[in-house]
């Protein structure tokens, strides 16, 4: 994995179980901005959750520019935690953040309590909902002897755990994210694969009934033509025939990014959308494309709405991003309103990088500005130079208030040619330069 998120948001089930209660302090507050759950209701609108800003989450729902944002943190006088979020049949909107499940029915929000309680931290979480019941896995649970997969029937508000104490579930497992076919549950672990049917659940695929090199397993998925496919932790996306006939795509043989794959989804025309820790790729005719170069963080979820656009869920500045699946060279950030103002000074890096002709700078201007102008705003200045050091465009130069900031640099507007430039910011007392390379 190529940065320090990807460590902060998977473990691997070998590491020491007490070095992750150990990490807990530090962690809370290094948490990076994630998106991780995505889904659509009947009218299309898209509904995603985020942990945001180091110290709120958010569920949000979008349409066509349009959001509404509604701050679970301080709606229900919680601390902040990883969150996700689903949308049932009847489009209310469900929320899961540690101990606590959320449910939104069109005008208001409610709490309900879960079975079990007083989870020390919970970090990847997945809700689905299959007719009458919401399932909800929780990634670190059974570290904490709790159930990682737990059912909510929705008609009476009834609970329903699946542990090894009352089915063939695994104890002292990582758990990844649900996959619903018919009535069967999917549930990828790092001790296989988990088939949740009724009130049983029990491991049918690992490396004890099969050859399957790995059974740290993820995400699962079956396409339209009923093909199954792996997303595992450390060996790419596998397509499962048999358990003793698989096909393996990772970044050794293909162009897949990252050998962790996060999440899958396809589209109409039956290819396969995978979020990866280094990025998105597309498996099309049995070849996997890369879009890797459109992003510069982990791709945590990927979900494609009944237009065929491919709707992505970032870490790092946990971005809502879209993607037509035509326009190869471009990607869309769907800017976030999350009704705070930044705590600190940051200059994130372009998107995408390598460009062109265009790209995206995004920076903070925080609530607490270290400066005597009037009127709470701080002198910034964006410019753009060249190796030499020659500056070749200005940005930004005026006053601004607090806020969350973005701006498009157009090279083609100063006659630039390929190779690597800077961007620098200086607001306030603040100063940060970031590389770009632009090619043409």
């Amino acid at each position: 994995m190529s940065n320090n998120y990807s460590f902060l948001f998977k473990h691997k089930i070998y590491v020491l179980q007490f070095v992750f209660c150990l990490l807990f302090t530090a962690e809370i507050f290094s948490q990076a901005n994630l998106i991780q759950s995505i889904d659509f209701d009947s009218q299309n609108r898209v509904v995603y959750a985020l942990t945001g800003n180091y110290d709120s989450s958010y569920v949000v729902r979008y349409d066509n520019g349009n959001k509404e944002i509604w701050n679970l943190t301080q709606l229900f006088n919680q601390p902040f935690f990883w969150i996700s979020s689903c949308v049932d049949n009847n489009d209310n909107i469900w929320a899961f953040m540690q101990n606590y499940l959320y449910k939104f029915d069109g005008s208001n929000w409610s709490q309900i309590p879960l079975p079990d309680s007083n989870l020390f931290y919970l970090k990847f979480s997945d809700l689905a909902v299959n007719n009458d019941y919401l399932f909800l896995t929780r990634m670190h649970a059974s570290i904490y002897y709790q159930p990682a997969l737990i059912r909510l029937k929705l008609s009476d508000n009834t609970w329903k755990v699946f542990d090894h104490n009352n089915s063939n579930y695994p104890e002292n497992v990582l758990t990844g994210r649900i996959f619903i076919k018919g009535d069967s549950v999917f549930v990828g672990t790092t001790k296989g694969l988990v088939l949740a049917y009724g009130d049983s659940a029990k491991v049918i695929l690992d490396t004890a009934n099969s050859n399957l090199s790995t059974q740290s397993i993820f995400c699962f998925y079956i396409d339209s033509q009923n093909r199954k496919w792996l997303g595992t932790f450390d060996n790419g996306l596998i397509e499962w025939n048999d358990n003793f006939n698989f096909r393996y795509f990772n970044n050794s043989n293909s162009a897949l990014p990252n050998n962790f794959i996060n999440a899958i989804d396809e589209d109409s025309d039956g290819n396969l959308w995978l979020a990866t820790d280094e990025g998105f790729a597309c498996l099309k005719n049995d070849t996997i494309i890369s879009y890797s170069n459109l992003v510069n963080s982990p791709i945590i979820e990927v979900k494609v709405d009944n237009q065929n656009r491919v709707w992505l869920g970032e870490l790092g500045d946990g971005r809502l991003l879209v993607f037509d699946g035509n326009n190869l060279n471009s990607i869309t950030d769907v800017l976030q309103e999350y009704n705070y103002l930044p705590e600190d000074f940051t200059l994130s890096q372009n998107y995408p990088n390598p460009f062109n002709p265009s790209t995206k700078i995004r920076y903070n201007i925080p609530s607490v500005i270290l400066s005597s102008s009037k009127d709470d705003k701080v002198g910034v200045t964006l410019k753009v130079y060249d190796v030499l050091g020659n500056e070749v465009a200005t940005l930004v130069n005026e006053n601004k208030p607090a806020g969350v900031y973005e701006i498009e640099f157009n090279a083609s507007k100063y006659n630039l040619t390929s190779g690597i430039y800077f961007y620098k910011l200086v607001a306030g007392s603040f100063v940060q330069t970031k590389k770009m390379i632009l090619t043409k």
